[in-house]
């Protein structure tokens, strides 16, 4: 062979080699390519199913809520509708004597008929008694009315989520809205003992920590019995804030409050918790750069302890 020939054989053996190494890095790239749009589905499935279970533990939560919340709306519209109901019914019967009136205006010398027709008809609908009962009856109905408006106006607050922005609020407001809306539901189950410090305010999304907090506040409450306590207290160290949720109810086991905060885990019976609620509060303290423990002993009761920073420690 000379040289050329080996010359030329080397070259085809590196031109093959070279193609060959070009068709593998075009099979890995595409391979490559295939595997990242793939793992950009699975992220974005992932993502949709998480919203979904955040969805599904906020309506767990709002629906244990709902119970309690009829129930006191019911009572107020109940007797509201009852009182109007009966107020519709006198009216007509007031209106009735304004008739006789209006009837006989025209008949100046009827003056006598008309009188004995109007004693008549005010003592057939007993308008001595209306006329002292129909007052008590409109100030029942408007006190049921803005006790209906302020349990709305309640939920309204809480359940506000406004923009996705940060902003500065009062935790000590944030709290005691919270207790507002789930004291229906909590307060057949423990009372609420507040310590509340004067703290400065915190930065992040009240719409998210409500979510927080009313998850709290429900668990104290199916942990209980119906003397219960439930304290809840605030107050701030150097530039955090510090939330302390105690009750004193069963407690939580050594075992079992290492999972506490593990997606699905639950000790309630099945169907009646998601899992969810504390691995959600969790993530949204870490998204408020907060931090939230708990301790907890058998027969004593639980406590939840959050840190969040301040908004201005400087100022604070």
């Amino acid at each position: 062979m000379t040289e050329e020939d080996a010359y030329k054989t080397a070259y085809i053996r590196e031109k093959k080699a070279r193609q060959l190494a070009e068709k593998l890095l075009e099979d890995k790239t595409r391979q490559l390519y295939d595997n990242v749009l793939n793992l950009e589905g699975v992220v974005a499935e992932l993502k949709t199913t998480q919203a979904q279970l955040v969805q599904s533990e906020k309506m767990s939560s709002l629906g244990q809520l709902t119970a309690g919340i009829a129930h006191e709306i019911n009572n107020p519209i109940a007797y509201s509708y009852s009182n109007l109901f009966y107020l519709s019914e006198n009216i007509t019967e007031i209106f009735k004597l304004d008739k006789i009136i209006q009837d006989n205006l025209p008949l100046k010398d009827n003056v006598d008929s008309m009188l004995q027709q109007y004693q008549s008809m005010r003592k057939e609908i007993d308008a001595d008694y209306l006329i002292t009962d129909i007052p008590s009856l409109l100030a029942d109905t408007i006190e049921g009315v803005e006790r209906v408006k302020k349990i709305v106006n309640n939920l309204k607050k809480i359940s506000y989520k406004g923009d996705e922005a940060f902003t500065a609020f009062s935790i000590n407001d944030c709290i005691k809205e919270c207790i507002k809306v789930s004291a229906n539901e909590i307060k057949y189950s423990m009372a609420i003992n507040l310590e509340l410090s004067d703290c400065g305010d915190v930065m992040g999304q009240p719409y998210d920590l409500n979510q927080v907090f009313i998850n709290l506040f429900m668990n104290a409450s199916h942990a209980c019995s119906p003397n219960g306590i439930l304290t809840i207290t605030t107050t701030q160290e150097q530039d955090s804030v510090i939330i302390s949720v105690q009750d004193n109810g069963r407690g939580i086991s050594k075992e079992n409050i290492l999972k506490i905060f593990d997606p699905f885990y639950t000790s309630k019976p099945v169907g009646e918790g998601t899992g969810l609620g504390l691995p959600i509060s969790h993530g949204i303290i870490e998204k408020h750069h907060g931090k939230i423990t708990v301790t907890s002993k058998v027969g004593v009761g639980t406590c939840f302890k959050i840190r969040l920073p301040l908004a201005n420690p400087a100022i604070n």
